[in-house]
C-alpha cells in the first residue's frame, strides 16, 4: 500500500495493500477500500465501503452525516461500487437510517463539485455532470446522465437512459429514455443521441419516439398516453419498462 506520510488512517480501516492514498487525506472510522483504488490528496472518508478499482479525487467528502435537522447519530454507510470515478470536491452523505446505506453502483462517474444526498440509490453507469446534485432518497436508474448544475428533488426518480439537461429543476419522476430540460422541467424529446450511442436498434428508438409523442406531445392524459403505449409493437421491452415505471410513480411524472 502506497500511503503518503502525511495521510491519517484510522486503526480500524480495512484497506487493500494495492491502494494508493495521497497527501493529507484522512481515512476515518468504519472504512473499507477495495483493490486497486486511488484516493487523492485532502480527501476525507468515513463510514463507507469502496469497491475495487475506484478513484476518489482531492477534497472529496465521503460518508458524512446526512444534511437534515433533526438527526440522531446511527450506524449507517455509503456503499460505492467497482470502477467508479469520483472527482474533486464531491460530497456523498450516508443514510439517515440505522444500518441503511446510500448506494452508488459500478462504473458511475461523479464529476467535480457534485453531491449525492443521503439514502440515494444510483444504479450502474450513472453520470453526474459538474455542479449537479440530488437531495435525499433519490433513485437513479442505469445509464442516466445529469447535466451540469441540475437539481433533483427528494424522493424523485430518474429512469434508465434518461438525460437531464443542464440547470434543470426536477421535482417529479423522469420517464426512462427521455430528455428533460427547463425549470420547471419538461420532457423535450427522447434521449436520441444517448440511445443511439448505447446500441438501441432503429425500431426500439422509433418505438421510444412514438411513446414520447403519445405521452408528452399529443395532449393525452396520463391514462390516455399509457393506453396508446400499450398498442405499440414492443418486442424488446422498452415500452413495457416505461409503463412499469409510470405505474410505480409516487411523486408524479415530469411533463404530464
Amino acid at each position: 500500500m502506497a500511503v503518503h506520510p502525511t495521510a491519517v488512517i484510522d486503526d480500524g480501516a480495512k484497506i487493500d495493500s494495492s491502494v494508493k492514498i495521497g497527501p493529507f487525506t484522512v481515512i476515518g472510522e468504519n472504512v473499507e477500500i477495495g483493490k486497486g483504488c486511488q484516493i487523492g490528496p485532502h480527501a476525507y472518508l468515513k463510514h463507507c465501503r469502496v469497491g475495487d478499482g475506484s478513484s476518489i479525487g482531492s477534497f472529496t467528502a465521503i460518508g458524512g452525516d446526512p444534511q437534515m435537522l433533526p438527526w440522531d447519530e446511527v450506524a449507517s454507510l455509503v456503499v460505492i461500487g467497482n470502477e467508479c470515478v469520483i472527482n474533486e470536491h464531491v460530497s456523498v452523505h450516508r443514510s439517515k437510517h440505522e444500518n441503511g446505506a446510500t448506494k452508488i453502483g459500478d462504473r458511475c462517474m461523479l464529476m467535480a463539485n457534485t453531491h449525492v444526498g443521503h439514502d440515494c440509490r444510483l444504479a450502474n453507469d450513472v453520470v453526474f455532470t459538474t455542479y449537479s446534485g440530488t437531495s435525499g432518497h433519490v433513485d437513479i436508474e442505469e445509464f442516466a446522465i445529469l447535466g451540469g448544475g441540475c437539481g433533483i428533488h427528494q424522493f424523485a426518480r430518474i429512469g434508465a437512459y434518461a438525460m437531464i439537461g443542464g440547470m434543470a429543476r426536477i421535482t417529479q419522476d423522469v420517464v426512462p429514455f427521455m430528455l428533460a430540460e427547463g425549470s420547471p422541467a419538461r420532457i423535450r424529446s427522447t434521449n436520441a443521441i444517448g440511445l443511439k450511442r448505447k446500441g438501441f436498434s432503429i425500431k426500439a428508438r422509433r418505438n421510444i419516439k412514438e411513446a414520447c409523442k403519445a405521452l408528452f406531445h399529443s395532449g393525452n392524459s396520463k391514462q390516455g398516453g399509457m393506453e396508446a403505449l400499450r398498442k405499440i409493437d414492443d418486442d424488446k421491452g422498452e415500452i413495457k419498462r416505461v409503463l412499469k415505471f409510470m405505474e410505480s410513480s409516487k411523486r408524479g411524472l415530469t411533463g404530464i
